[in-house]
């Protein structure tokens, strides 16, 4: 039978913290590295979307101008920047059931980002349906919201 003495159970539990340390350390420099990494490549691939998106935005701009011959009809939005900026009256748009500009222009960017610069977007509907609306009631409807009183 073996017996541990006060000096053995101390050098024991000191082996034990520092490999736990240095297994804590690496781990953590590893999992920096694995972060670091991610955030560069989500960096880039915001970038080919930043850039597909400049470009889908002057392609309509291009198709708004040849369709309206002069200008720009009423109701119809041209993104100018990445900035939000546009012109035109939106809700007229979405009154009458089309989809803005903008939007197509970030479904065009984001098909040309994921597929490449010659994918091409042929239709964008807006999916309105009984079925999709009942689905947002019955998965809304789900939701326990308490009132405190």
């Amino acid at each position: 039978m073996v017996t541990l003495h006060g000096t053995d159970l101390i050098a024991i539990a000191l082996v034990l913290g520092v490999g736990f340390a240095v297994s804590c350390a690496l781990l953590l420099r590893r999992v920096k590295a694995l972060v670091n990494e991610s955030q560069l490549k989500i960096g880039d691939q915001l970038g080919v979307l930043n850039d597909a998106i400049r470009t889908m935005e002057t392609r309509l701009a291009e198709h708004a101008a040849q369709r309206s011959g002069s200008g720009t009809p009423k109701g119809e939005v041209i993104a100018h920047s990445a900035t939000g900026n546009s012109e035109g009256d939106s809700s007229e748009i979405e009154e009458s059931g089309e989809i803005a500009l903008e939007i197509r222009a970030a479904i065009a960017a984001a098909a040309v980002a994921t597929l490449g610069p010659n994918a091409v977007v042929h239709s964008v509907k807006p999916a309105l349906s009984p079925w999709s609306q009942q689905g947002r009631v019955m998965a809304q409807g789900g939701h326990n919201l308490r009132v405190r009183g």
